[in-house]
């Protein structure tokens, strides 16, 4: 039995397109490796315009880059709702269960540690075959980002990305970025957005993410990336490691520590010299790039013995940065 607030799935987010991290797989064949197998829309794109703090450049890309459709019909919740009736699963909407009355928790983001201010645009110009990737300190502060994605044949959405303690501004960010990058002026210049959203997200690596017996999934145990702020693999992950946990009655912590820590280790320390370098470090990494140059996004992984022990030090920097000042 799940227990869901809304009236129906998909409902925490407006209608839009997020990055699935895929582990070098398709969407389908990531799914299918966590064992869903659910319908619905997404794209696939292997070009960019990719900005920085100074330039702004068309590339290819050696893999595609996967946007699954978040909220509404043919959404990824919508698949996964029919796949979970279609076994058997039952739901009861408008729920006002207690969380104690739950053996798996997944209520989402319980503090803002970072903060998404978005809209969708009609009739633009933008190419539809390409997303839009900028980074630029001015507008996205310490290594955030602004991106566009092809919504439709005649819509895009534009959104933008920002972490404490610049959380709270970046709707102003927003709308300072299409009114002053040249690269959004000639695509959105004069254009009045039909929608807008927005979202929150936290951050944290729990003690422990069993509560009162109930195993916390997602962002409601903290599981995000700090980098790059992508949260949906991890709530699909550790979905899958409670279900684990349950099925094979073995520790839901001693799971997710050994299965998740890893990938946290890399984005946190990431975030460790982002947070302190900004968009200046996405230029100094892609100085040599040129127009029309295929590329691979760099991972930022440093493999063997010596990756691992400075991916360690970093990360309990990292750490520390943050119990100093409060921010990621």
């Amino acid at each position: 039995m799940v227990f869901e607030r809304n009236p129906s799935v998909g409902l925490q987010v407006h209608e839009n397109y997020q990055v699935l991290q895929t582990r070098g797989k398709t969407a389908g064949e990531y799914l299918a490796s966590l064992n869903l197998k659910p319908d619905f829309h997404h794209l696939s794109l292997d070009k960019t315009i990719f900005s920085t703090s100074s330039r702004d450049l068309p590339l290819n890309l050696k893999q595609e880059v996967f946007f699954v459709q978040r909220g509404g019909k043919n959404s990824l919740e919508d698949g996964l709702f029919r796949q979970a009736a279609g076994l058997g699963v039952r739901f009861q909407f408008n729920s006002h269960a207690l969380e104690s009355e739950a053996e798996v928790v997944a209520t989402g983001p319980r503090r803002v540690d970072a903060a998404a201010f978005g809209a969708v645009y009609e009739n633009t110009d933008f190419p539809r075959d390409r997303f839009l990737m900028m980074y630029d300190d001015r507008y996205s502060p310490r290594g955030w980002y602004l991106y566009i994605i092809p919504f439709s044949e005649n819509k895009v959405e534009v959104v933008n990305c920002a972490s404490q303690p610049h959380a709270g501004r970046v709707r102003d960010l927003f709308h300072n970025a299409l009114q002053e990058r040249a690269v959004l002026k000639k695509y959105f210049d004069g254009a009045k957005p039909v929608s807008t959203f927005g979202g929150f997200g936290n951050v944290g690596i729990p003690k422990s993410a069993i509560k009162n017996g109930s195993l916390i999934v997602g962002e409601a145990a903290g599981f995000q990336d700090p980098f790059r702020g992508f949260g949906m693999n991890f709530a699909l992950e550790s979905g899958r490691l409670a279900a684990e946990a349950i099925l094979r009655g073995v520790n839901y912590d001693a799971l997710w520590r050994k299965s998740l820590m890893p990938q946290f280790k890399l984005d946190y320390s990431r975030r460790f010299f982002v947070s302190i370098l900004g968009s200046g470090l996405i230029d100094l990494m892609y100085r040599g790039t040129k127009s029309g140059d295929t590329i691979g996004f760099k991972s930022g992984d440093v493999g063997g013995a010596v990756g691992s022990a400075l991916k360690s030090v970093f990360f309990q920097a990292e750490l520390a940065k943050k119990r100093i000042t409060g921010f990621w």
